[in-house]
């Protein structure tokens, strides 16, 4: 008898025991980290933000040039930021885009899965629509790649006429651009919840010195499409401010020097601090899910406060009744002794 007894107890105490175990959780819970720089960020715009020009850039693949800016701060920041941060850099900047590509770019949705995940958007744009233009007007004047130009050959009434045909042509592309540059932010604003970012253009033509009337048209064209940027940032979005940290120095950050208008890697080391500097002034989080300790769940509580059906009362009246008819029993044996 005592040990049937007894062995309903235990498999009554192993029902509650079974049952306790579908009433427990272990709870998660958000946990919020601060970070200096963004766990993801999208660069987009044009040839200066791509990389090229640089040492493994092709038209297909912006990853492959470790000297570009992109790239500078994707390493930077890989090695900075903690594993459970999991960083992601995206580069969809395409070489030769104007402000109108990048409107279209944005409009079409190719980019919006990029843009709803990230947490900085940094864009450089402005320098297909101005300096193409720009670099025409140098050729058509012979100006070689020195800053100099055969004196003999120079006309300085054929010059003028054409910097004022120039001067019409630059003015209706600036004037775009302000349409462009407000279109630019908004749609960004739009489809991230991240903070963007506008580049000032520096200016390569400065490096012409020998001939005033192209440095002097260039820096008035130049300083308008950034006082546009700058203008126009109370939209929501922050300039960084490339062509400050560039004045004075295209010979040594561009490659200018070869008729071309793209940074070299120094230039684009200069670019990657900036970048970086504007990223940590504005401060970024991101987000684990951490588990706690196991706990009872609200049911768990009930069950045990009900007895867990009637389990538990019954175990204890079960042991009860065992430790009872024990004693008693052992009184009967010692009676009958």
């Amino acid at each position: 008898m005592l040990r049937r007894i007894t062995a309903v107890a235990g498999a009554l105490v192993m029902a509650v025991g079974l049952c306790s175990c579908t009433m427990t959780e272990i709870p998660e819970r958000e946990v919020v980290h601060n970070t200096e720089v963004p766990p993801k960020m999208l660069f987009l715009g044009d040839s200066i933000a791509a990389g090229y020009g640089l040492e493994g850039y092709t038209l297909t693949d912006n990853y492959n040039c470790p000297d570009s800016y992109a790239n500078i701060l994707k390493e930077r920041y890989n090695a900075e930021l903690p594993d459970d941060c999991g960083h992601v850099m995206v580069n969809k900047a395409v070489s030769g885009y104007t402000s109108g590509d990048l409107i279209e770019q944005i409009q079409s949705g190719a980019l919006d899965s990029d843009l709803s995940d990230s947490d900085a958007v940094i864009v450089s744009i402005g320098g297909n629509d101005l300096l193409d233009i720009m670099l025409g007007l140098l050729n058509s004047l012979g100006i070689d790649d020195t800053g100099s130009f055969d004196t003999a050959q120079f006309d300085i009434f054929s010059a003028a006429s054409m910097f004022m045909s120039m001067d019409g042509d630059v003015d209706k592309a600036l004037e775009q651009f302000d349409d462009n540059i407000k279109v630019i932010s908004d749609e960004l604003l739009e489809r991230t919840e991240g903070t963007v970012y506008i580049q000032t253009l520096y200016d390569p033509l400065e490096y012409f010195s020998k001939f005033s009337m192209v440095t002097d048209f260039s820096a008035k064209k130049i300083g308008r499409l950034n006082t546009m940027i700058k203008d126009n940032s109370p939209r929501g979005y922050k300039v960084i401010d490339v062509a400050a940290d560039f004045k004075g120095k295209a010979a040594e950050l561009t490659r200018i020097a070869d008729y071309d208008i793209h940074p070299n890697e120094a230039g684009h080391k200069v670019i990657a601090e900036d970048v970086d500097a504007a990223l940590r002034a504005t401060g970024f989080s991101y987000t684990t899910i951490e588990q706690g300790e196991k706990q009872l769940t609200a049911d768990g509580k009930k069950a045990i406060a009900a007895g867990c059906g009637g389990g538990a009362a019954a175990v204890i009246a079960a042991v009860t009744v065992t430790v009872l008819m024990i004693r008693k029993r052992r009184r009967k044996s010692t009676s009958a002794e």
